[in-house]
């Protein structure tokens, strides 16, 4: 301890290495501590409980609707009438933002010419976020200052992508590194706080005050989709280059949405 370094632990599950006051772990969420993994153990099991009755619930709900429509259709009811068929489905479906604003425009006029440039299938790596990020930065920052906002967003992605100490630098781009990256982007250019948001996971793998819990609530209650889904966020999963493109989309639609709330001088320059 003469040097002043502070150790660090390592979990067993992920080999990611911890501050020794963490209660989870930053890089697969694990508990740190026999006390929470056993905690983490006790809630997985009642949730698979509960999954269990709720399933029966629905079975014997289903049987006793198809007793009580052979026994109508005993009484006299037509067969050949078929039920309508409810289609259902666990992804959001979210319309393609439609650009308004000038500096919004010439974003994503910029932002095709990097498509024609890229493979949108391709793995996305850090160099691939910061770019779009950058473009980000190009065309709010200006509109931001004039505004006479009390934060500005950094000069360059750079700045934002030190902030991905818990994500291994060499592997490409993944839910949880690139929401890190964007949240604090949007922090800086709307000027909100960790405090802001809850710090009740709202996802599945993702534990309480676990350091994306906020992230991942703010992107989601802003209006930028970058989760798995409503239950899952996906924490590790790697994301293509055209799904960082529609990311950047979200938060330039999120950005002009806010801006129209700006002093009437804001809007005047955001039309030049």
């Amino acid at each position: 301890m003469q040097c002043n370094y502070t150790l660090r632990e390592k979990c067993d599950a992920c080999g990611h290495y911890n501050i020794p006051t963490a209660r989870y772990c930053g890089g697969c969420g694990r508990a740190t501590s026999t006390k929470l993994r056993l905690q983490q153990t006790i809630n997985q099991h009642i949730n698979f409980i509960q999954q269990i009755r709720i399933r029966k619930f629905v079975a014997g709900a289903a049987f006793g609707g198809l007793l009580a429509f052979f026994a109508f259709g005993s009484m006299g009811m037509r067969a050949d009438i078929e039920a309508p068929i409810a289609h259902t489905s666990s992804l959001i479906q979210h319309q393609k933002a439609e650009f308004h604003q000038s500096f919004a425009l010439s974003f994503e006029e910029d932002l095709n010419r990097l498509r024609q440039r890229q493979d949108p299938h391709r793995q996305a790596g850090l160099a691939d976020l910061t770019s779009v990020v950058d473009l980000l930065i190009k065309h709010l920052r200006p509109i931001a200052l004039q505004a006479g906002v009390t934060r500005l967003p950094a000069e360059s992605a750079g700045v934002y992508a030190r902030a991905l100490h818990n994500f291994s630098k060499s592997k490409g781009m993944t839910r949880g590194s690139t929401t890190i990256i964007l949240f604090h982007f949007l922090s800086d250019l709307l000027d909100f706080q960790y405090r802001d948001f809850s710090q009740e996971s709202r996802y599945t793998d993702i534990p309480r005050f676990h350091f994306l819990t906020v992230p991942a609530n703010a992107l989601s209650s802003l209006g930028v989709h970058i989760s798995r889904d409503e239950e899952v966020f996906g924490v590790n999963d790697h994301l293509t280059v055209g799904q960082v493109h529609e990311y950047a989309r979200e938060i330039m639609a999120v950005a002009e949405v806010s801006f129209e709330d700006k002093k009437q001088s804001f809007r005047s320059a955001a039309a030049h």
